[in-house]
C-alpha cells in the first residue's frame, strides 16, 4: 500500500519529465543536442531519475520507516503510513522528510539513466523487427 503512493508517482514523474525534457530539447532550435543516442537518453534518463527520486523522497522516508517499525509493546499494532507521516512532523518537522536525499538521488540518477537509455535501445530494435 505505502510503497505505492511512493513507487507510482515516482515512476510517472520520471517518464514524464523523461519524455517532456527530450520533447523541448528536439523542439528548441538553440540546443544542438541528439536526444535518440545512447548517451543523451542516459544523460535526460538521470536528469528525470533525480527530479522524481528527489520529488518523492518524503514518501520514501514514511515507507522506510514504515518498514522498520516495531511494536513497543505485546499487542500493540504497527501504525498508518498517515500516522507515520505525522509522527515524523511532529518529532522532526518538515525538514525530516528530505532526510537521506543526497544518497536517493545519487542512487536513482544514474539507476534511471542506464534503464532508460536500454529501454529506448531495445524499443528502437522492436519497433524495427521485422514481423
Amino acid at each position: 500500500g505505502a510503497s505505492l503512493v511512493r513507487d507510482v508517482p515516482f515512476g510517472a514523474i520520471q517518464i514524464a519529465i523523461f519524455e517532456l525534457t527530450k520533447e523541448y530539447i528536439i523542439q528548441n532550435p538553440d540546443i544542438d543536442v541528439d536526444v535518440n543516442t545512447a548517451l543523451g537518453e542516459a544523460l535526460i534518463g538521470a536528469f528525470a531519475g533525480g527530479i522524481g527520486s528527489f520529488l518523492t523522497n518524503p514518501a520514501d522516508v514514511v515507507v522506510t520507516n514504515l518498514v522498520t517499525q516495531k511494536p513497543v509493546g505485546e499487542g500493540e499494532t504497527l501504525i498508518t503510513p498517515l500516522e507515520m507521516a505525522k509522527k515524523l512532523y511532529r518529532d522532526g518537522g518538515a525538514g525530516i522528510f528530505f532526510s537521506g536525499v543526497s544518497s536517493r538521488v545519487l542512487y536513482w540518477a544514474p539507476a534511471i539513466a542506464i534503464f532508460l537509455s536500454l529501454y529506448c535501445r531495445f524499443r528502437g530494435l522492436a519497433l524495427n523487427f521485422p514481423i
